[in-house]
């Protein structure tokens, strides 16, 4: 085999290289590498290909397009049994974002500028409405699909190497979540006050009591909920795929599964409100179709998740009330807990997060800072012990 190759720099500024892969005294073949930021970047690349020549490995030329094999990796993701709430988002982000720019693009061509070029034109128009671009943290989630998606084409000897690597994404602390809200309990009190005759309250403080999530609330049954004991079980929660909702029997994480225990007052206005949820089922007739589940619109059907932040975000307008999100009302929860003095762990079951670490990583800032009083409560022992023998 006689094999050669010589390294360019395009008009853009970036390097490429060429190669020879034809037996010698065939036909000429040759294969294309672009996009490199230097030209030792592409001297390194053209090494590494004529190594994989010689040993048998190299990658044969493919004119499969993104789009075909990114079609073909999510079809992949659902054999392996991959969340359908996680290649949902995955779907909707590539298709939304990412196909309409480079979906057209020979796939073992892609290059490193090409996903840079991409990321910028995201974060400074990227949004499908008009109005600008997406977050830092929503371009690095979409750069995180396309580095496994490239790294999976890799594996499986599709591309030569993953350019999603060397390619630049909005770093971590650029990506960081903006600070999160909540209310004080003056503000929280003050809204249930507001909802006073308001058929969402009786959601509306019980997630803001317990710390659960709004597809917990969503999926909630009335067999899952003991007035007596004041004590709730997650166990289910409901999702929205494709803009469907549907009910899953398992929690988002292991952990996730767990009861919680509710306050009296709580409690009593869940007593009200299903006396009140079986009257307007009677009324309607349809009591014998009850699904049983704590919260359903008007006509007695399944939440959808949405429709629910929808209604929190008006009533929180009209309330006056400084503007939060219902996923707030969990950090809400979670900040009234610690101010309150209860355990981390208390806190992070409560939430049903994965880990404490994880609980502390996120909530360590509302956490009271107790250096002094442990200072003090050491010198209290060293010095109640008197003074040393001898």
């Amino acid at each position: 085999m006689s094999r050669s190759g010589s390294i360019r720099q395009a008009h853009d500024g970036s390097w490429f290289f060429v190669v020879d892969i034809a037996p010698s005294g065939g036909a000429r073949k040759q294969v294309r590498r672009r996009g490199f930021r230097t030209k030792r970047e592409a001297q390194a690349e053209l090494t590494r290909v004529l190594h994989s020549m010689g040993e048998g490995t190299f990658v044969e030329p493919s004119r499969m397009t993104m789009q075909e094999w990114l079609e073909t990796w999510l079809a992949g993701l659902r054999v392996a049994g991959l969340e359908d709430s996680t290649i949902d988002s995955y779907d909707r982000n590539l298709h939304n974002h990412v196909l309409p720019t480079i979906g057209a693009a020979r796939l073992q061509r892609l290059t490193a500028v090409d996903l840079d070029r991409l990321y910028a034109r995201l974060l400074s128009n990227g949004r499908r409405d008009g109005r600008g671009g997406l977050s830092a943290k929503t371009v690095r989630y979409i750069s995180g699909i396309i580095g496994k998606a490239l790294s999976d084409a890799e594996k499986k000897g599709i591309v030569a190497r993953n350019v999603a690597r060397a390619a630049t994404a909005p770093s971590p602390k650029a990506a960081r979540a903006p600070e999160m809200k909540f209310w004080t309990p003056t503000q929280l009190r003050a809204f249930f006050d507001f909802l006073a005759d308001d058929d969402l309250l009786p959601l509306i403080r019980l997630t803001a009591m317990t710390g659960a999530r709004r597809g917990e609330m969503c999926g909630l049954r009335w067999e899952d909920v003991d007035l007596d004991a004041g004590r709730i079980l997650i166990k289910r929660q409901r999702v929205t795929i494709r803009r469907q909702p549907f009910d899953k029997d398992y929690p988002k994480t292991d952990q996730g599964r767990r009861s919680i225990d509710v306050d009296p007052d709580t409690v009593a206005v869940l007593r009200s409100h299903r006396i009140r949820q079986a009257e307007r089922r009677l009324a309607l007739g349809i009591g014998r179709n009850d699904p049983g589940r704590v919260f359903t619109d008007v006509w007695g059907e399944p939440m959808h998740p949405d429709r629910v932040s929808e209604a929190f975000d008006r009533r929180v307008e009209k309330s006056g009330q400084p503007r939060i999100r219902f996923h707030d009302l969990r950090h809400t929860h979670a900040s009234h807990l610690l101010k309150a003095g209860v355990n981390i762990k208390i806190v992070s079951r409560r939430l049903g997060h994965a880990s404490v670490s994880f609980t502390l990583d996120k909530y360590s800032h509302l956490m009271p800072d107790d250096d002094q009083q442990a200072a003090l409560a050491v010198a209290g022992l060293v010095d109640a012990a008197g003074p040393c023998p001898g």
